[in-house]
C-alpha cells in the first residue's frame, strides 16, 4: 500500500494526470511551478521526489520525463488513456535496423489514437526529416500497409526501417526527405509500409 500524500503532493499529482489527459503528455517542472506559483523548480522537485518515492510516479532523464503509475491513471482517468508500446529506434537519414522488441510503454490520451487500428511509438534518429521531425522525437505510428501521397510513413526496406514522406507515381515509389540536404530514396527492391505517422512527442 502506498503512503498517503500531503495536500500539495495530491494537487501536483492531480495536475500531472490532468495534463496527460488533456494533451497526451506530462507537464514540465517549470509548468508545475507556474501552475502552483512555486518560486523555483527545486521546490517542485522535492514534491516530485516524494511522489516517486511513494510509488505514484516514475521518472527518466528529460524535461517531460514523468510517467504516472498505470493503476493511478486508471483510477483517475478511466478509459481516457491508453498505453502504447515503444519499439526501438528508426534512422531518419541512413536507415538502420529497427529493433522490434518493445523497449517501453508510453501512456497517452486516448484522443491521440482514436478508435481505429493498432499503434506504436518509434524514436527517430537523424536529420533527414528536419524540421518536421527531429532526432529524439517519438513518432506515433498507426499500423497500415497503405499510404497516400504526402503522408509521412515508416517503411521497411530490406529489413531496415526509415521515416520518410511517401509519394507514388505510376509504379514508381519515392521516399522523400523533408531536409533538402538528404537525397530521396527510390526503392529498387521490396518495400514494406509499416505505418503512417499520426503524431509526435518532443522533449524540450
Amino acid at each position: 500500500m502506498r503512503k498517503k500524500l500531503t495536500d500539495r503532493q495530491q494537487e501536483i499529482l492531480d495536475f500531472i494526470v490532468s495534463e496527460i489527459q488533456r494533451q497526451g503528455y506530462p507537464p514540465t517542472l517549470r509548468e508545475i511551478c507556474s501552475k502552483f506559483d512555486i518560486s523555483s523548480t527545486q521546490g517542485v522537485r522535492r514534491h516530485i521526489d516524494a511522489l516517486e518515492k511513494k510509488g505514484y510516479i516514475q521518472r527518466e532523464p528529460g524535461a517531460r520525463s514523468i510517467s504516472v503509475s498505470s493503476d493511478i491513471l486508471d483510477l483517475s482517468l478511466g478509459q481516457d488513456v491508453v498505453s502504447i508500446p515503444l519499439l526501438g529506434e528508426v534512422a531518419a537519414g541512413t536507415p538502420i535496423f529497427a529493433d522490434e522488441n518493445v523497449e517501453d510503454q508510453i501512456t497517452v490520451s486516448s484522443d491521440w489514437v482514436g478508435p481505429r487500428g493498432e499503434h506504436f511509438f518509434l524514436k527517430v534518429k537523424g536529420y533527414s526529416m528536419a524540421d518536421s521531425i527531429l532526432p529524439g522525437d517519438l513518432v506515433l505510428v498507426e499500423q497500415t500497409q497503405v499510404a497516400h501521397n504526402g503522408e509521412i510513413i515508416v517503411a521497411l526496406i530490406e529489413d531496415e526501417a526509415t521515416v520518410k514522406r511517401f509519394y507514388k507515381k505510376g509504379s514508381e515509389i519515392r521516399l522523400q526527405s523533408d531536409n533538402p540536404e538528404f537525397e530521396d530514396i527510390i526503392p529498387q527492391d521490396s518495400l514494406q509500409i509499416l505505418g503512417r505517422v499520426t503524431a509526435l512527442m518532443r522533449k524540450y
